[in-house]
């Protein structure tokens, strides 16, 4: 699940600094993406959407050059500090990239398809 203000081609993902590391947040359910957004002021209008692996392939490449993160389930924003499981974009694109049938950390799903829309 990656968050997006519009579910249309070419419409960027949500990014996010985390401790001044830009970051693109992946989530494995709707569930954990909506209750990060419940958490945060992001604007009306960001909602999860479910992307296939390739679907994810293209986005992270598309990202390049604006984020050097993924945040693998951010958890919803509290006061203090919280633990973020990051891991670099240019080595996800790159597993992806290797086989993208692979269902990495439970993201992505064999089609398209838009929840909470």
């Amino acid at each position: 699940m990656l968050l997006f203000e519009e579910a249309v081609p070419g419409a960027e993902p949500l990014m996010l600094s985390l401790d001044d590391r830009p970051a693109l947040p992946l989530f494995d359910s709707a569930e954990k993406a909506r209750e990060f957004l419940a958490s945060a002021d992001f604007g009306p209008g960001w909602r999860p959407v479910e992307v296939s692996s390739s679907g994810l392939l293209a986005v992270l490449e598309g990202c390049r050059g604006k984020v050097e993160y993924v945040a693998v389930n951010p958890p919803p924003a509290r006061t203090g500090g919280m633990r973020v499981e990051m891991g670099g974009l240019e080595e996800l694109i790159g597993a992806l990239g290797q086989n993208p049938e692979d269902n990495l950390f439970g993201l992505g799903s064999d089609g398209f398809g838009r929840e909470g829309w």
